[in-house]
């Protein structure tokens, strides 16, 4: 074999592994949703009948998505949200948001996630992975929000946000 067909296929190579680790990750990011808030000293609440149809609406809307791993807090509100996507799910620490990030580039470099969160996690959790907040605040009647973070390595990540199924607050929100 000539050095220089060596050297060719040194190259071809060496591109293939850069186009392979350099794969985008894409990492949608919603907060739990509705929870039965009746009993108000309630550790562990389930969801109410909407927050059941908003899990419902939030699997159609990532149908299309090939989400390979659910990451949700250890919570009944929140894997309940996240139990009609057809994916694995691990529980995470919402404390430890850098772990979180170390595992879905461990375990999901160039595929779709979901995180499965809180109204005071979801904004934090968008910052951990790289990116800029896309909204100030979430209200505790926010449950139509569902972020999408795009990580590539060596890039900044890729913010942005749309809504699904009902608004909490009436009306209907867009799909994607």
């Amino acid at each position: 074999m000539s050095r220089l067909y060596k050297g060719i296929l040194f190259l071809l190579s060496l591109h293939l592994c850069m186009i392979a680790t350099a794969q985008k990750t894409t990492v949608w990011i919603v907060r739990h949703a509705e929870k039965d808030t009746a009993f108000i000293n309630r550790q562990d609440p389930d969801l109410t009948a909407t927050g059941q149809q908003r899990a419902l609406d939030l699997a159609a809307y990532l149908q299309n998505e090939e989400v390979v791993k659910i990451y949700s807090t250890d919570t009944k509100r929140t894997r309940q949200t996240a139990k009609h996507v057809k994916a694995p799910l691990e529980i995470y620490n919402p404390k430890n948001l850098s772990g979180l990030l170390d595992l879905i580039t461990q375990n999901a470099n160039g595929k779709s996630v979901l995180i499965v969160g809180h109204s005071n996690t979801v904004l934090e959790t968008i910052e951990a992975l790289g990116g800029k907040r896309p909204v100030t605040l979430l209200t505790d009647d926010d449950y139509e929000y569902i972020f999408k973070v795009e990580i590539e390595a060596g890039k900044l990540a890729v913010v942005s946000f749309y809504h699904f199924g009902q608004v909490h607050r009436g009306g209907t929100a867009a799909m994607h």
